[in-house]
C-alpha cells in the first residue's frame, strides 16, 4: 500500500471517528436535556410513591434485558430513586 492510499485511509478514520464524537456528545446534550424535564415531572408527580414502584418495575426489566448496561444504569437509577424520594445506603 502506498503512502497516498495509507493516507485516504487515516483521513477516512479520523472523519469517522470524529462523526462518532458528535454523535456521542449530541446523545448527552439529549440525556441531560430529558433528565432535567423528567426530574421537573417527578417533583410535582402527586403520587410519588407508586410512580416509584412502577419506576423499580421497569429498571428490574430493563436491567434483566440489558445486563452488560445494568452496572452503568446504577448511578442513574440511585438518582432517580432520590427524585422519588428513596434514599440509598
Amino acid at each position: 500500500m502506498d503512502s497516498t492510499k495509507l493516507q485516504e485511509m487515516l483521513d477516512l478514520v479520523s472523519q469517522n471517528i470524529n462523526g462518532l464524537m458528535d454523535n456521542q456528545l449530541a446523545l448527552t446534550a439529549q440525556v441531560q436535556v430529558l433528565q432535567a424535564a423528567l426530574a421537573s415531572a417527578l417533583l410535582h408527580h402527586p403520587n410519588r410513591p407508586a410512580l416509584l414502584r412502577t419506576f423499580q418495575q421497569y429498571m428490574q426489566v430493563s436491567k434483566e434485558a440489558a445486563p452488560q448496561l445494568a452496572a452503568r444504569m446504577a448511578g442513574l437509577e440511585s438518582g432517580m430513586l432520590a427524585l422519588l424520594g428513596q434514599h440509598q445506603a
